[in-house]
């Protein structure tokens, strides 16, 4: 697949940013290659495998792991990546993250296809979770949350997630805190909540995630968003906690290092069960009994394991995917780059390899780039580039720069969000939306750029004129 890149296919507004449009009779931006990504959420759907992965769903057969569809969801470049999904009915909703709501028909589980897609400019918020709350979805983002059947929206201005129904009617969180939709009055502390009240003989209707430092805690919570048992039901989990699930009687913790069972005896959670699945996002069940067949999906890529007995861990399919890459180096020709979950060895023309050799350190994030009219170079925090005739560049929405490279004359900057490409005077030639970030841009020998993000993986773009 190859994208021309100018103001965005969708167009810039649709993206939900206010950017300056390129100049679309000089250059546009063109991807020819990409290789790697997150797999982010995955459900079993009609006895199906779901499994989001860049902006495609893919429908997966969980008995040989074979791919027997691939939904394209957006095209690579001008949105984010399918982050979160909900299925009510034979309704599927996916996050682009940041950028659009995509709506799917699974009347035909075997055959998904777009009913619409709605960008953050005509939702009001840049999507980033979806809530099911009594039949209604609601999407919480930056700039609060929408109810999506008649875009009533609350919270207006707050980074939003997590919309559960307590005591005090609609919440949902922001930041460490808990807000009701109603008035915006604060009414306790958590980084996200999930409903549980659907579990037999649980003693709390949520499990609330707060983020901490170097561990995370999770636990049971009351309907007055209050921790049921600080001592008893809430543990300290290591790592960053991606997704909780309530299933079979026990609270399932999944994590960057780890997913865990706690057993819910009450308002307890036992001692858990440990399975050792480093990178995970999401998870589900195939099927029930002692020893579960699950599907997961990670950092790492997808699997299918079945849990049992005890913590043992058995794969019966993987597929390994370039992400979480936080070393680089390359030649010119092909790019080594690799992290926590494995190394991996680009070719610009879109193949990317396992390699047993890793790259020999930490990506050192090229902060300025020299060209023929001076220095460029990033601020110090982050927030814009400084070009040699003394202007400031910011890109919009203000993500976070991490590098500045100098590609045939102009300057790739990689963010957050993607890349922006301008010229030394602050011209925007083009933009790609991507997982980001994107920590390192390098130039190749005939032309053009190979990038490696953190969460996207690997791709090759050139500015065509």
């Amino acid at each position: 697949m190859i994208a021309a890149v100018g103001a965005g296919l969708l167009g810039v507004a649709d993206l939900g940013c206010a950017a300056s449009a390129p100049d679309r009779g000089r250059a546009s931006l063109r991807i020819s290659a990409s290789a790697g990504g997150t797999h982010y959420r995955t459900r079993m759907v009609g006895g199906l495998w779901y499994q989001t992965f860049g902006q495609t769903l893919l429908v997966i057969d969980p008995t040989t792991a074979d791919v027997l569809m691939s939904l394209e969801l957006a095209p690579i470049g001008v949105s984010g990546a399918a982050t979160d999904l909900v299925t009510t009915g034979d309704r599927l909703f996916v996050v682009l993250q940041g950028s659009h709501v995509v709506e799917v028909s699974t009347a035909d589980p075997r055959r998904p296809r777009i009913l619409g897609r709605t960008g953050a400019a005509e939702l009001g918020v840049e999507p980033n979770t979806l809530s099911l709350v009594d039949g209604e979805l609601y999407v919480a983002g930056r700039g609060g949350v929408v109810r999506w059947s008649d875009r009533m929206r609350w919270l207006s201005g707050l980074d939003c997630r997590s919309v559960v129904q307590c005591d005090h009617g609609l919440v949902a969180c922001a930041g460490r805190r808990v807000y009701r939709l109603d008035d915006a009055g604060y009414v306790g502390s958590a980084g996200d909540l999930y409903p549980a009240s659907g579990t037999t003989g649980l003693a709390a209707p949520l499990v609330f995630v707060r983020p901490g430092k170097d561990k995370t805690s999770v636990g049971l919570m009351s309907g007055v968003i209050r921790e049921l048992n600080v001592r008893l039901a809430t543990v300290s989990v290591p790592g960053v906690v991606r997704r909780v699930r309530v299933d079979d009687g026990r609270l399932w913790v999944i994590s960057d290092l780890r997913i865990a069972a706690y057993p819910i005896s009450g308002e307890r959670l036992l001692d858990p069960v440990v399975y050792e699945i480093a990178g995970a996002r999401d998870m589900d069940f195939i099927d029930t009994g002692p020893d579960r067949r699950v599907v997961v999906a990670g950092a790492f890529g997808r699997a299918i394991v079945r849990f049992g007995p005890g913590p043992a861990v058995h794969i019966e399919h993987e597929h390994r995917e370039a992400a979480g890459l936080v070393r680089a180096q390359s030649d010119g020709r092909f790019v080594l780059a690799g992290g926590p979950y494995g190394s991996w060895l680009y070719d610009p023309v879109g193949t990317a390899s396992p390699s047993s050799h890793a790259p020999d350190g930490a990506i050192a994030q090229r902060v300025s780039a020299v060209t023929l009219s001076g220095t460029s170079a990033r601020t110090a925090d982050g927030s814009a580039v400084t070009l040699p005739g003394g202007e400031t560049y910011r890109e919009p929405g203000s993500p976070m720069i991490s590098c500045v490279v100098a590609v045939d004359g102009n300057l790739w900057i990689g963010h957050d969000r993607g890349i922006t490409v301008i010229t030394v005077d602050g011209v925007v030639l083009g933009r790609l939306r991507l997982d980001g970030p994107v920590l390192d841009v390098f130039a190749l020998a005939g032309g053009g750029a190979v990038w490696v993000s953190e969460r996207g993986g690997f791709g090759t773009a050139r500015l065509m004129r």
